[in-house]
């Protein structure tokens, strides 16, 4: 168990990144801050975050005013990710370590690039999804950090998290739970902005079902493409999770699609078509959503 102070960053503080920084700022041994640009910084402070109607205690901060990270959580969307990482290079040491909670499968890639000597994790937020208005955040508590990587970095992170009592774990084959994750965002995230459906519309449509699981059948081609050893239970266990959860939630794709915010349709559809392109490989839906969804 750590026992020294550490200081986490959490760069994002969205639906995700909240959740286990809401845990983090009470928990005994830590330093919490949310680091963001200057301007955003200071609305936090004016209007704060809240979650389930519960005002949290953050410590907002912007570059200038950030101190050496022992930990960084990057839980912003991917289109921002790049630009977003600036808000913490002043931060960073040798010793940082970085663990991102984005959906997609490229975030350890831009991190690594802007950040090549520091420690990068692999890692995603399973559960069911926060519904985000504003500076208002709900969620059910539902939910599960998995991450991967080499193993002192990661030791140290789940540590950090596990003592602060988030939920999380580290799957022994990592890469192929970070694959189902994806797959399953591909289907459920996409369909859902595509006919924009909430869960209980899309559940109850044969055709919006039929529509996701030829998304995800295309992106498990891909992922099998790629060397992932992704079983033949990989899409009826995705929709078994669609089938089963709450009829009213949205998923964060619909949410920014309904509220006029860049999508991560380039996370998903985009990077399926990119790969499939590297393999030769026909994705005809993910290329519809590509292009009606952008």
């Amino acid at each position: 168990m750590s026992t020294a102070s550490n200081h986490v960053v959490l760069l994002g503080a969205g639906a995700i990144g909240v959740l286990p920084a809401a845990l983090l700022v009470k928990a005994p041994g830590v330093k919490l801050s949310v680091a963001s640009d200057a301007d955003r910084a200071a609305r936090y402070r004016r209007e704060g975050i809240f979650l389930n109607d519960e005002k949290l205690p953050f410590d907002y901060v912007s570059p200038e005013e950030l101190t050496a990270a022992d930990l960084v959580l990057v839980a912003t969307k991917m289109p921002s990710l790049a630009e977003a990482l600036e808000n913490v290079a002043p931060a960073v040491t040798g010793k940082t370590v970085f663990l991102p909670l984005l959906n997609g499968i490229s975030a350890y890639d831009v991190i690594k690039s802007r950040f090549p000597q520091n420690p990068v994790l692999k890692g995603f937020h399973l559960g069911h999804a926060s519904v985000r208005i504003g500076n208002r955040i709900n969620h059910d508590g539902v939910g599960t950090i998995y991450c991967g990587g080499e193993k002192s970095a990661l030791d140290f992170a789940v540590d950090i998290l596990k003592s602060a009592g988030v939920d999380v774990e580290a799957p022994e084959n990592f890469e192929v739970a970070m694959w189902q994750k994806f797959i399953l965002n591909v289907g459920i995230n996409q369909t859902q902005a595509f006919y924009r459906a909430d869960y209980g519309q899309v559940q109850r449509s044969p055709e919006m079902l039929r529509f996701a699981w030829d998304l995800m059948e295309e992106a498990v081609a891909v992922g099998r493409a790629c060397g992932v050893a992704l079983g033949d239970e990989v899409i009826e266990s995705a929709m078994m999770v669609i089938c089963k959860m709450p009829s009213t939630v949205k998923t964060s794709m619909l949410q920014d699609v309904e509220n006029g915010r860049v999508t991560e349709v380039d996370a998903f559809a985009g990077m399926v078509c990119r790969l499939a392109e590297k393999f030769n490989i026909d994705v005809p839906k993910n290329r519809l959503v590509l292009e009606k969804v952008r």
